[in-house]
């Protein structure tokens, strides 16, 4: 497995042709077995992954919270809303507010000081959990060079593939 950001990166680039050729094949499969699948691998990377020893997505990623979202920070941080999105929020090109800066300005010590509060998007991140993982594809392409969990997710669903369809070969042959 491997934890390091900078070979993660370098690894995902190299890698971003075949990566986006996966992808199209895992479009054929059932998604209840990729799902399946994803989440039974997620499950045991995340286990061995420390996000404190990263936290590259709080550095690397646009954070766009919702309205609750920016209730709750607010809150957590004394201000009243207005006065949080003034001092931390900002327009995008598309419109969208989004944190003015990155890294995430509550970033600490690569952990968050405001952990219990944080965007529902943080909550989800790196949303592997979730179902239907086919129709998210090219969110999780963007993601193989930020995250440690979503880079080793992705390798071993490839290695899981490429054994089972090698499996199913070798014993069509028999």
């Amino acid at each position: 497995m491997e934890l390091d950001p900078k070979k993660i990166e370098t690894a995902a680039q190299k890698n971003s042709m075949v990566d986006l050729a996966f992808s199209r094949f895992l479009k054929t499969q059932r998604v209840q077995d990729v799902d399946n699948l994803v989440h039974k691998i997620a499950k045991e990377v995340t286990a061995v992954v420390d996000c404190t020893a990263c936290a590259k997505c709080c550095r690397a990623l646009v954070i766009a919270p919702d309205y609750r979202d920016v209730s709750r920070l607010a809150e957590s941080v004394n201000l009243e809303t207005h006065e949080f999105r003034k001092k931390y929020m900002r327009l995008d090109s598309e419109g969208d507010l989004v944190m003015r800066q990155r890294p995430c300005p509550f970033l600490r010590s690569n952990r968050c000081s405001v952990y219990e509060a944080r965007p529902n998007l943080c909550r989800r991140y790196p949303y592997l959990d979730e179902p239907n993982f086919v129709s998210s594809l090219n969110r999780v392409l963007r993601n193989l060079h930020v995250c440690p969990i979503v880079f080793n997710t992705y390798e071993r669903l490839k290695s899981e593939y490429r054994e089972t369809r090698l499996s199913q070969a070798y014993l069509g042959s028999t």
